[in-house]
């Protein structure tokens, strides 16, 4: 480190911002923050004066610091999961959802605007077979022998052969050259299928009156926006110029994908606190590493979902005092140009 006056003391500040964050009254690990494009510290001071009354104009004649708060400020723009919970102070779990279909699920139409279904990642399957009699229609539970389940959808064939587009009700697979049997009449063997099951790709769902007995046509009377991700929000946009009406409930079924996800839950907290740590990498001037025991970060600022530049986190920080653990130096400690020996 040189002595002042140097011109090698002048400081281009680069470095890296971690943060442990305290829960329920446990140390979670300090964690990288990810790319800080500013951290900045600062200190509000109030000071108490005292000014002499013993003639002529009143002159200030002791001042002490009465108060001091040190804070810190930051901004992030890897915008992850861990960095979304911190800005709307919420909790990070994972939800998983189990393969599976719906049969019949009740919906209520508002013409050309989408309405939630209970699951995500609307999926469907194809299931090939021959061997048949007797044809299937459209909302028929199909039976393999091995025990497997599905909604028909769509048939696409005829009583001997063709291709079922099913919504598969539960786990297991259906199987090459078991015999398929619907609740209905129809009857037939599975054929050529590779795996068990082949996951048909564009999403599909069979939609009808409440009482199963008209079925309406997607792209006419519905449809499942990829574009927009319907199918993956798990969303049905009804049309109007159909023959759906405004208000009425109908039945939509499909299958779903299994899938896991996070969920930040906003809000979930009332403050956060923790440990923060910024080392820094300065291309010029002297290192530092900077540690702030107990520091309470809020959100700060907008975060723009929509935008020309990257999006960016704010977040302020009150360092707050912690007398126990650190009874010499209760805020922040300043280690400057550490030497490893």
């Amino acid at each position: 480190m040189a002595t002042s006056p140097n011109t090698d003391n002048y400081t281009l500040g680069k470095g890296v911002v971690f943060f442990d964050q305290l829960v329920s009254g446990v140390y979670q690990g300090e964690r990288d923050l990810g790319n800080a494009p500013a951290f900045t510290f600062n200190i509000a001071l109030e000071k108490l004066e005292h000014y002499s009354s013993r003639g002529g104009l009143k002159a200030k004649d002791k001042e002490i610091i009465s108060q001091i708060t040190p804070g810190l400020a930051f901004t992030l723009d890897e915008v992850n999961k861990e960095n979304l919970a911190l800005l709307t102070l919420g909790d990070v779990t994972t939800e998983t959802q189990v393969d599976g279909g719906v049969s019949a699920e009740e919906v209520m139409v508002h013409l050309d605007k989408r309405s939630d279904l209970a699951f995500r990642g609307v999926t469907h399957w194809l299931l090939p077979y021959d061997g048949g009699t007797v044809i299937f229609v459209v909302g028929e539970l199909v039976t393999g022998a091995g025990g497997a389940t599905g909604i028909v959808l769509a048939v696409t064939g005829d009583s001997t052969s063709g291709t079922l587009t099913i919504a598969r009700t539960n786990t297991t697979d259906y199987i090459d050259d078991e015999v398929l049997t619907g609740d209905g009449t129809g009857a037939a063997v599975v054929d050529s299928l590779v795996g068990g099951t082949a996951n048909a790709g564009t999403p599909f769902c069979l939609v009808q009156d409440d009482a199963d007995s008209t079925t309406f046509v997607e792209g006419t009377d519905y449809e499942l926006d990829t574009t927009l991700s319907d199918d993956k929000i798990g969303r049905i946009k009804f049309l109007s110029g159909g023959t759906i009406t405004e208000g009425e409930t109908v039945h939509v079924s499909y299958g779903y994908a299994a899938l896991t996800y996070s969920l930040i839950k906003a809000f979930a907290n009332t403050q956060v606190e923790g440990k923060l740590r910024f080392v820094s990498d300065n291309p010029a001037g002297n290192q530092q590493e900077l540690e702030v025991w107990r520091v309470s970060l809020t959100p700060s600022g907008d975060t723009a979902m929509i935008g020309d530049d990257w999006s960016t986190l704010g977040f302020v920080g009150e360092i707050l005092k912690d007398e126990t653990n650190h009874p010499l130096n209760p805020y922040m400690s300043i280690i400057m140009e550490q030497e490893l020996t």
